[in-house]
């Protein structure tokens, strides 16, 4: 699918908030309601947006902790890992990866006694690394270039 310079604008604008109404984006970039309507439908037609979200302050419900994790598996526990995910809540996203790591993990903690917990449960797996996410920033320059 080709992409021209409003359906950049459009996904940029979506990106940083997903729940403007039509008019209110058509307006940012001087189209119709209608004719946006219309590109962000076909953006989702075609696979382009996949999903609405919703960015989520974890810390005002408790989880002021936030870590990385990269995982290193022993022989055939990945599988194993992957099979009983559910088991880990904290762990709200997942990527598998190349390298020394198989999968890096964004994990939700409540403090440094749930982290160490948590690190007890995934040691039978493997080996867990860990680093503590201080502040993240946003970086929204993608859109910018295609612009």
């Amino acid at each position: 699918m080709a992409l021209d310079e409003y359906d950049y604008k459009i996904l940029q604008i979506l990106n940083e908030n997903s729940r403007l109404s039509y008019a209110e984006i058509g307006r940012k970039i001087s189209l119709s309601q209608s004719a946006t309507k219309e590109r962000v439908l076909n953006l989702v037609e075609n696979g382009v947006i996949k999903q609405f979200s919703v960015d989520i302050d974890f810390t005002k419900l408790g989880y002021g902790l936030k870590v990385v994790m990269s995982l290193k598996f022993k022989n055939d526990e990945f599988k194993t890992f992957l099979n009983n995910l559910s088991r880990f809540p904290e762990i709200i996203s997942c990527k598998r990866i190349t390298g020394e790591y198989c999968l890096v993990a964004e994990c939700i903690l409540a403090d440094s006694s749930h982290l160490e917990n948590l690190i007890d449960r995934l040691i039978p797996y493997g080996i867990p690394t860990t680093s503590v996410q201080l502040s993240e920033v946003k970086v929204d320059h993608f859109f910018k270039r295609m612009i």
